[in-house]
């Protein structure tokens, strides 16, 4: 997950845009190792949590993505997915806790912009590294 958050903030913060490869490959690979150490560990039911947490999360994103009329993009749809699904290994608060934590930090940082006029209502802001500093901070420090 941190490598993928890694690339996709540097990609998202120079191009506004969230490359799918890099998304699904990390989830076609740490979905199966996440299962494989939920099993190894004798706790299978953190497969059904990651499974749950994505699909919630597609859904919802997907549902943003069409009310706010694409101010959040696909890709933000599918990162947002993907990572719910790696904090869903570690328990559902943590994937409430890192998605609101990229939510509000998004927003502050927008607001900020909005009110010292360097960015207008119009103005595209990349969300991909809110996403992806909410849930690494939720991961790293238990926020």
């Amino acid at each position: 997950m941190c490598a993928m958050c890694v690339e996709q903030t540097l990609i998202d913060i120079t191009t506004h845009r969230l490359t799918r490869s890099v998304t699904m490959r990390a989830a076609f690979i740490g979905g199966p190792l996440l299962s494989i150490a939920a099993i190894t560990n004798n706790h299978p039911g953190k497969i059904g949590v990651m499974a749950l947490s994505f699909t919630a999360t597609l859904l919802t994103f997907m549902t943003l993505s069409l009310a706010s009329k694409r101010g959040i993009g696909a890709g933000d749809v599918r990162l947002a997915a993907v990572v719910a699904m790696f904090l869903g290994y570690l328990g559902a608060t943590y994937v409430f806790q890192g998605l609101a934590l990229g939510f509000i930090l998004g927003g502050v940082v927008a607001l900020l912009l909005l009110i010292s006029r360097k960015a207008t209502r119009n103005t595209r802001i990349a969300f991909g590294p809110y996403i992806c500093i909410g849930a690494m901070a939720v991961v790293l420090f238990g926020v």
